[in-house]
């Protein structure tokens, strides 16, 4: 099983953040929580989401 990777939209390649299980989109927020347990609150909105590479991408407000 692969899970997705989040990506800032205009940083370089490496992820922020690796084995998302789950991610909720509230009011400017992107809360996201790993295949370990651990949740993270993002601002801003989701850019694009590419399912073939497991890639989320995030564009700051």
């Amino acid at each position: 099983m692969c899970m997705a990777k989040l990506y800032k939209a205009k940083e370089g390649d490496k992820p922020i953040l690796e084995d998302i299980a789950r991610m909720s989109i509230a009011e400017g927020q992107v809360e996201v929580e790993t295949l370990f347990g651990e949740k993270r609150v993002f601002q801003g909105k989701v850019r694009q989401v590419d399912f073939l590479k497991s890639q989320i991408q995030l564009e700051s407000d």
